[in-house]
């Protein structure tokens, strides 16, 4: 059986499989556990493997105010140190994103959404706050298959694009947009994230039972950029310019066993690239519809 209470510590283990990540938490923290375990029910597996990114959850020392601080370790560096609860489930999710890059050291990773429609890759590569998280979740809804919200995961010799489906984070202004979608939230368990405040979190495998894209080549790479009540709109970049402009958002960017730079040149050369002005949700997913779908030249120019 899986995440079973170990009698000697008092710890809770289990492990999962997330695409091409591997991953496993211990802890005494029960409610973290369950919500972990809740959260990734369909990708538990017996054992997590010799490559598996290790997060443990311990309560440490009493803090001001007789509150106690928890540890939050991957692979036996302390990532945090919180004092509530709500803050654990978060902060897993973080220090595996803090392993992913070392973990999978023949992958190039950008800070992106990625997804994956009628077998072509699609990259939205940018900073916190561009609204890619959102408009994954978004397109998702209406069939596109996901494969993270927060990296793109590109195998530096084959290029192509690889699932890491962790669950989406929403923020809590984002809430209202995301049930627009049919996406219910309410009745989910709210957490803390540091300076985002409350999040909630959603696995795509809730929104759709075959949400899951498979590994694909990149063929589109689009940087969003959120502006309130803007008409959704496309420009052309320039290869060079999409290159240096992914360069930006590379974690990974000398780390990769294959030259980094090499590898998104030949990326931007296989694909069309675009800044996309995203407003209204509903519209900017028909605009990317309309773009995947049929001829580019005619998305732009009617944008």
């Amino acid at each position: 059986m899986f995440g079973l209470l170990d009698r000697s510590t008092s710890r809770t283990v289990t492990h999962v499989a997330l695409g091409v990540v591997r991953a496993s938490l211990e802890t005494p923290v029960q409610s973290l556990h369950d919500g972990f375990r809740r959260l990734y029910r369909p990708f538990v597996t017996e054992d997590a493997g010799g490559d598996a990114i290790r997060v443990r959850v311990m309560p440490g020392s009493l803090h001001w105010g007789h509150r106690r601080r928890f540890r939050v370790t991957a692979d036996d560096r302390l990532r945090f140190e919180p004092v509530r609860s709500d803050e654990l489930l978060p902060r897993v999710e973080w220090a595996i994103n803090w392993e992913v890059p070392a973990s999978l050291p023949h992958y190039l990773h950008l800070h992106a959404s990625s997804l994956e429609v009628n077998g072509c890759g699609v990259i939205l590569p940018g900073h916190s706050g561009s609204g890619k998280s959102t408009l994954a979740l978004a397109l998702l809804t209406r069939g596109w298959r996901y494969l993270c919200d927060e990296f793109a995961l590109i195998q530096a010799d084959s290029l192509l694009l690889d699932p890491f489906p962790r669950a989406v984070c929403i923020k809590r202004p984002g809430y209202p947009v995301i049930e627009s979608l049919g996406v219910r939230l309410t009745g989910r368990p709210h957490y803390v994230k540091g300076s985002k405040g409350y999040v909630r979190f959603v696995h795509p495998l809730e929104v759709r039972e075959d949400a899951i894209g498979r590994r694909c080549p990149v063929r589109y790479v689009i940087f969003p950029t959120y502006v309130e009540d803007a008409e959704p709109a496309l420009a052309p970049l320039s290869r060079a310019e999409a290159a240096f402009a992914m360069h930006q958002v590379c974690f990974n960017l000398f780390g990769c066993r294959r030259l980094g730079l090499d590898v998104l040149a030949e990326v931007v050369r296989g694909a069309e690239c675009y800044r996309l002005t995203s407003g209204d949700i509903h519209r900017t997913c028909a605009l990317l519809e309309r773009l995947v779908g049929g001829s580019a030249q005619q998305v732009v120019r009617s944008a």
